[in-house]
């Protein structure tokens, strides 16, 4: 339950930055968009609900280990711990945001959209400032945590609002040339920011793939292959594609986009709830390990292993068939062959996976 909420927490972010952000840009630069209203202000609505699972599961914790009432557990995490702290400030942002979007001046006042941004601004912040970074690294932990979430946001946001709620196919061309360099931008600040984010909370990275922790942040990275692929042809390859087939609709390619960044962000809710291994060893004395790990790793465990990479012929051979199916991808977008491609891509990752898997020892 607590993944799932984390995951659909995401997608709220998502759905009301990318909307936000739309709502902003001219509309000869932009397909037609609508959005019902009651889907932000349901998303809006939905955020400090979804973001108290996690601190209703700590209170039932607490309230057990130290045999005291669930009120009292609560009232302590709400006054002295940053989630706590974050969540009552959500609760009143997102308020103030849901009563914002409920009122009709929403609609048709051009300077609304703008300041929802901002509400949906802090409520990233405030986000970053209920995380792990944060909690042991300070500002620093904050603002690299936010910033990476800000941008995973805007990139997907606009990206998933354009494909499913966008009306016609008028103005691509000009959509695609602004989108795509705010695209590059956030991903590389995604990428940056999640560089530095490993650094803070998973130090020992592929030791990190003995524990679920470790082996789920090592499928999230695996999956945004698929979906950098799937946003450099979108991106790139639009106009070629469009030009040798007269039946070629962008939508359907950024609906599966779409579904793949879907992919990453449930796997960044499983990951928003569990420890990061600072520390591998000590972790295992208190973490099973990965029931994926020790299926497939030929060795035999134990918590002192320290994993390095051995290329053998059927790792050569798994990351060989990577490389065709990505390359399958990029074949497909030219022949408008979409669920083929969608496959190719999911394949993608999971030989690229199981390429890195039989590689180390």
């Amino acid at each position: 339950m607590i993944y799932v909420s984390e995951g659909l927490l995401y997608v709220c972010f998502a759905i009301l930055t990318g909307s936000l952000l739309l709502k902003l840009v001219p509309e000869n630069k932009r397909p037609s968009i609508q959005v019902p209203n009651g889907l932000l202000l349901a998303c809006a609505i939905a955020i400090p609900i979804l973001s108290y699972v996690p601190i209703h599961n700590l209170a039932l914790v607490f309230g057990k280990d130290f045999d005291m009432s669930y009120g009292s557990i609560l009232k302590s995490i709400l006054l002295d711990i940053n989630t706590g702290k974050a969540w009552l400030w959500t609760a009143i942002g997102s308020a103030g945001l849901a009563l914002l979007l409920g009122l009709k001046a929403f609609r048709n006042d051009k300077h609304m959209p703008k300041v929802a941004l901002f509400v949906t601004f802090l409520l990233i912040v405030w986000l970053g400032y209920a995380g792990h970074a944060s909690s042991l690294y300070g500002f620093r932990g904050l603002i690299t945590h936010s910033s990476h979430f800000l941008a995973v946001s805007v990139w997907i946001g606009i990206l998933f609002v354009v494909s499913w709620f966008a009306k016609d196919n008028a103005n691509w061309p000009a959509f695609l040339r602004w989108f795509s360099p705010v695209a590059i931008a956030a991903v590389i600040m995604t990428l940056l920011a999640g560089i530095i984010l490993m650094t803070f909370t998973t130090p020992e990275y592929v030791n990190a793939w003995m524990l679920p922790y470790g082996q789920m942040l090592l499928i999230k990275h695996l999956l945004i292959l698929p979906l950098l692929l799937f946003a450099y042809s979108n991106g790139f390859g639009y106009k070629k594609a469009a030009k040798n087939n007269a039946d070629f609709n962008p939508k359907r390619w950024l609906r599966a986009e779409s579904l793949i960044a879907l992919l990453v962000l449930a796997a960044t809710g499983v990951l928003g709830q569990q420890t990061p291994p600072h520390i591998v060893k000590e972790t295992l004395q208190t973490v099973s390990p990965s029931p994926l790990f020790t299926t497939i790793y030929k060795g035999s465990f134990s918590p002192d292993l320290t994993l390095h990479f051995n290329l053998q012929l059927e790792s050569l051979l798994m990351f060989a068939a990577a490389l065709l199916m990505a390359g399958g991808l990029l074949w497909m977008y030219r022949t408008n062959k979409l669920i083929p491609a969608f496959l190719m891509g999911i394949l993608t990752a999971v030989f690229g996976y199981y390429g890195l898997m039989f590689a180390i020892a």
